[in-house]
């Protein structure tokens, strides 16, 4: 047979090729010989096939043909040199030169070795297939809460900015209110009207409560954008979470200073309460990214949610708060009694 008539089948002659250098390092030289040969009749141009194929072979004959085949391949090949003078000093070369016919075929494989090795090569193609599903099944497991804390905290940002904002546009006039104003000298039939001792503490406590709620909307800004980019490490989601945490805990030991007004003392309680959910929230956020339980991840969300709610209802008092100031502070001083 003929090297022009040989169809390459390189993937297949490649199995053939790995599985003959098994047999061959196992002993099995005449399994390996059958292989080896099945490979090089699908590709003829693989080097190291030929040159393990003349390892395994007992017959001087066709174990120089081997050689010369690797020496047509590449000239320079200095163990097919070798091989061939070897075999020319033991003047092993007699006769008339071995063909590619007189290989040996893969079929010489005996029945016991070709059920063993279909049996090995079963078991771990098992092996590998279950191997890979576990690992499928595992990244699966650990994805879904990593997706599903993901969108709680973008759901409890989302909802914190857009209110924070709409504070932030309100604060100007609550500064506004507490400015002194000067007013000309009025006539003995005209007074201004003072500023009750209770709005007064209620606009002392928003001007004092105001950089605290800043710093929190900053903190929770930077969080936002840690947490929720695509492809960020959980190295830096752990750091950013721990810097939100103590961002938190230190407001939290600010609004212990503070003195509210009776009137905004329930709101002052349900925005620290939220504060205290929210570290616990973070903390079980914390023991999740350590363990990856599951559970750990479904405490911090539910704990976000139990915080916003809080949060909500504080918000509401301190709109209100916001918009009766802003009705004072329009009414002119010298209104006539």
């Amino acid at each position: 047979m003929t090297e022009s008539a040989v169809k390459s089948n390189t993937n297949e002659a490649q199995r053939l090729y790995q599985r003959g250098i098994a047999a061959a390092r196992g002993g099995h030289k005449r399994v390996a010989a059958g292989l080896l040969t099945h490979s090089i009749r699908l590709d003829p141009h693989n080097e190291l096939a030929w040159l393990w194929l003349s390892g395994v072979l007992e017959d001087p004959q066709q174990i120089a043909f081997c050689l010369q085949s690797v020496l047509k391949l590449n000239p320079n090949n200095q163990r097919a040199q070798q091989g061939l003078r070897w075999l020319e000093e033991r003047n092993l070369l007699k006769g008339a030169p071995a063909s590619s016919a007189d290989l040996p075929e893969i079929d010489d494989e005996s029945a016991r070795e070709r059920v063993a090795r279909t049996q090995g090569e079963s078991w771990w193609v098992n092996w590998r297939q279950s191997r890979r599903d576990m690992r499928r099944v595992r990244l699966l497991l650990w994805s879904v809460p990593l997706v599903a804390v993901s969108l709680a905290l973008l759901f409890y940002v989302s909802v914190t900015t857009t209110l924070q904002a709409n504070e932030a546009e309100q604060a100007p006039l609550v500064q506004a209110a507490v400015e002194p104003i000067i007013a000309p000298p009025a006539p003995p039939i005209l007074e201004a009207e003072p500023i009750s001792l209770r709005q007064s503490m209620t606009v002392g406590y928003l001007n004092a409560f105001a950089p605290l709620r800043t710093r929190l909307r900053e903190a929770t800004d930077t969080f936002r954008n840690i947490a929720v980019t695509p492809g960020n490490a959980s190295v830096r989601h752990v750091s950013a979470t721990q810097s939100f945490r103590e961002t938190v805990a230190g407001a939290l030991a600010e609004m212990d200073t503070l003195r509210p007004p009776l009137n905004l003392q329930q709101a002052h309680n349900d925005y620290r309460e939220g504060l205290e959910l929210e570290l616990e929230g973070l903390d079980a956020l914390l023991e999740y990214y350590a363990s990856f339980n599951v559970e750990h991840a479904n405490r911090a969300a539910i704990r976000f949610q139990q915080a916003e709610a809080y949060f909500d209802r504080a918000r509401a008092v301190f709109s209100a708060q916001n918009a009766q100031i802003e009705q004072i502070s329009a009414i002119s001083p010298y209104t006539p009694r």
